[in-house]
């Protein structure tokens, strides 16, 4: 009985100190294991790992000084209402695809391969947006995205205002 007591010890000791390193150390743990979680959205069926940038310091910001980004990942803006909003290749190494969306979620534009030596030119949509995707050049015809694709996303990205709208 005693053996059972001491073994029954033992593995509670053994239980407790792994929930207290992974609630202290949980999210290093799962950095280093499985990498930075990204929340994946779609295009069309294309599911794309996001970057969301929805305060004003993370859009001015933007992929500036990025000098690679990974095969299907991006970054998404959001912002507070639909409008024109410019997007320019301030401090960019990478060309990209600067794909335009509405409030139903419905590609409005596409500006494909826009090289960083454009800027200071802006580009926009001729229709409001609410959200602009920034992906790798050649994205949208690789994937044969086009004006009036649908798009999805995660729960946890989308504007309260939206949320009752879209479903």
């Amino acid at each position: 009985m005693k053996k059972i007591l001491f073994d029954l010890l033992i593995m509670a000791t053994i239980v407790v100190t792994i929930m207290f390193v992974y609630r202290v150390y949980g999210e290093q743990i799962q950095y280093a294991v499985v990498g930075e979680q990204r929340p994946v959205m779609f295009v069309k069926s294309v599911p794309v790992a996001v970057t969301v940038a929805d305060e004003d310091s993370e859009r001015r910001q933007g992929l500036s000084g990025v000098k690679k980004l990974k095969e299907s990942h991006g970054m998404l803006f959001v912002f507070d209402k639909e409008d024109n909003y410019g997007m320019w290749m301030k401090d960019m190494h990478i060309p990209l695809d600067i794909i335009f969306i509405n409030n139903q979620m419905e590609i409005v534009h596409i500006e494909q391969n826009v090289k960083p030596d454009t800027y200071p030119r802006t580009f926009a949509s001729d229709e409001s947006a609410r959200f602009v995707l920034e992906v790798n050049a050649f994205f949208s015809s690789n994937h044969s995205i086009q004006e009036g694709d649908a798009v999805t996303l995660p729960p946890g990205i989308i504007p309260r205002d939206l949320i009752n709208v879209l479903q």
